[in-house]
């Protein structure tokens, strides 16, 4: 694979994660980043290449920059992204170290049973 088209390819990739992370969609965004992940790693084999031959062009040295500040913004993004979704779970699941409720809360008496308006109609 020509350096151009690895570059080319994980361009494509960044531009498929930002479309996945503006639209908060999970599977976009698992399956783009497994393929950002497989398009970066032969971008890495081919720069290896290229580094033990020479230079790359000045052309794909700046193209390369831009990938990767694209990619650290998109890595800030994902992290803000993962801080949101912790505060809503947290806002729906109790903390696990929440005291108990109701019968464990009394010292374990009646643990387990109806309330006591309860016991009367049964």
């Amino acid at each position: 694979m020509q350096l151009e088209d690895a570059l080319t390819t994980v361009e494509h990739q960044l531009q498929v994660i930002s479309a996945a992370l503006l639209a908060a969609d999970p599977q976009a965004l698992e399956t783009g980043s497994t393929q950002l992940r497989n398009a970066a790693a032969q971008l890495s084999q081919v720069m290896e290449q290229i580094s033990r031959e020479g230079v790359a062009p000045a052309g794909l040295q700046k193209r390369l920059q831009v990938v990767g500040a694209l990619l650290a913004v998109q890595r800030e993004s994902l992290a803000r992204l993962a801080a949101i979704t912790d505060r809503q779970a947290a806002g729906l699941l109790p903390p696990a170290d929440a005291a108990a409720t109701y019968g464990s809360a009394m010292g374990g008496r009646n643990a387990g049973s109806v309330a006591r308006i309860y016991r009367s109609a049964s």
